[in-house]
């Protein structure tokens, strides 16, 4: 069993509040004992009074030494071995979790002393204090809520107290890092959805994103702790690197919001083609007079064009086809997972200065909601075999290989393509796809935005 006395002036107010919820069932399990002590049972005086006017002058008044050992010396007896005393005071070590892990696997039993006044008579503390703890560079009316704050702080890493280890080792400066974000039900809450990867039930991909969420918020709220860290390995690495990109990225104008296009968003449109057929011509995914402002008033003629604006302006496009692909089904080197309709992405791009701002994976998450919206489970895509930002894109979107298929483009340029699809699930069975709310957070986002 682990032991705490707490020496107080208001013992009744403490032990109500230890005595509550996990540390209360402890308790009742004889993990823990916790017990208070009122200081004024130990005064001689009729007045019950502990203190007194300070040596040397000033104001307020200073805790007597006397009192404070007959209560310590009282505790003391009740136990074979001297227990570890704590003076709980402003001019202390501030109090960490690794002194948290110390006082609670290295002692078995801890007194902690609740200063008042203006401080407590320097003799007691030479003579019976172990250690000083402050809970940070302030100053509270008493050592109440501090000792009460070490003592949660301590218990719950004692054995038994909590279920499993896990419950502790994954939370904010267990290993010198904060805490990843949270979520809970419902997946969409005020139009904030939750980051997608953890409902993909993919244990690992889950992990990665907490350890990249716990290094991203100790670098950001607390630089002191992040330069301690050792981040040596390739996995760290790797995510340090996907970071740097990531905060690099220019923030997108609010809203971001996806309609069909219009007229008047033709010009806006072409300017953003240009762009990206800079990008794309090299590499023989566009050519020269493919796509063209034809081939997209002939999507809008069949309501298959959309829009993403940032800010009211146009930020990118994509046509989303709902009409049998023939060159589909040639596919080589694999095949397809099912015969039902499905949707294909075409043509989509997004504007030079988003790039890397996480508005393309803005698009694949609409994409996949008007697809669901038009009773369609089946989401495929083709693109060149050099086009590594796209298959970086939709493969973190969840799409699979599937093989090999031809499209439809003149001579002399390169006509094949790597094909891919994503089934679909509507989000009261798959919580990841109603993302009409995108996070202001880096939950899902990525510098591949070229498409």
């Amino acid at each position: 069993m682990y032991y705490i006395d707490i020496m107080t002036l208001f013992p009744d107010t403490v032990g109500d509040v230890l005595s509550e919820s996990i540390l209360g069932r402890a308790q009742e399990r004889d993990i823990l004992h916790i017990d208070t002590h009122q200081i004024r049972d130990y005064t001689l005086n009729k007045q019950k009074q502990v203190d007194d006017y300070p040596y040397g002058g000033g104001r307020g008044a200073v805790l007597q030494a006397d009192p404070l050992y007959r209560c310590w010396e009282h505790i003391c007896t009740r136990y074979e071995k001297r227990p570890h005393t704590i003076f709980l005071s402003p001019c202390g070590k501030t109090f960490t979790q690794e002194d948290a892990k110390r006082l609670a696997w290295e002692q078995t039993h801890l007194v902690l002393v609740c200063g008042h006044y203006e401080g407590v008579d320097q003799r007691f503390i030479d003579e019976c204090v172990d250690e000083e703890i402050s809970l940070g560079d302030f100053v509270l009316t008493g050592g109440e809520i501090a000792a009460m704050a070490v003592a949660d702080a301590v218990c719950r890493l004692v054995p038994g107290v909590l279920s499993d280890a896990e419950c502790f080792e994954n939370e904010s400066h267990w290993d010198g890092l904060l805490e990843y974000p949270q979520y809970s039900r419902p997946s969409l809450w005020h139009g904030r959805a939750i980051p997608e990867v953890l409902s993909t039930g993919d244990h690992a991909k889950i992990a990665r994103w907490r350890r990249k969420q716990s290094l991203l918020r100790t670098r950001q709220r607390r630089p002191d702790l992040y330069e301690k860290l050792d981040l040596s390995s390739k996995a760290d690495q790797k995510l340090l690197d996907e970071l740097e990109r990531e905060l690099s990225r220019p923030p997108l104008p609010q809203p971001v919001e996806c309609r069909p296009t219009r007229e008047g968003d033709l010009n806006d449109m072409e300017i953003i083609l240009a762009q990206a057929k800079a990008l794309l011509i090299p590499i023989g995914q566009w050519n020269s007079s493919y796509p063209a402002r034809e081939d997209f008033e002939s999507d809008m003629t069949r309501g298959e064009c959309y829009v993403l604006t940032c800010g009211g302006a146009v930020g990118g496009f994509f046509t989303l086809s709902t009409q049998p692909e023939t060159g589909y089904d040639a596919i080589t080197d694999g095949k397809w997972s099912s015969d039902q309709p499905y949707a294909v992405i075409h043509r989509c791009a997004v504007a030079q200065q988003w790039h890397g701002s996480g508005l393309a994976d803005r698009m694949i998450a609409e994409c996949e909601r008007l697809a669901l919206a038009q009773g369609l489970e089946w989401l495929r895509v083709d693109t060149h075999r050099k086009n590594k930002a796209m298959q970086s894109l939709i493969r973190r979107h969840g799409f699979q290989y599937r093989g090999n298929v031809l499209v439809d483009v003149p001579h002399p340029y390169d006509p094949r393509r790597v094909a891919y699809e994503k089934r679909l699930r509507h989000p009261a069975s798959n919580v990841k796809k109603d993302l009409r709310g995108l996070p202001a957070s880096l939950d899902n986002s990525s510098s591949n935005d070229i498409i």
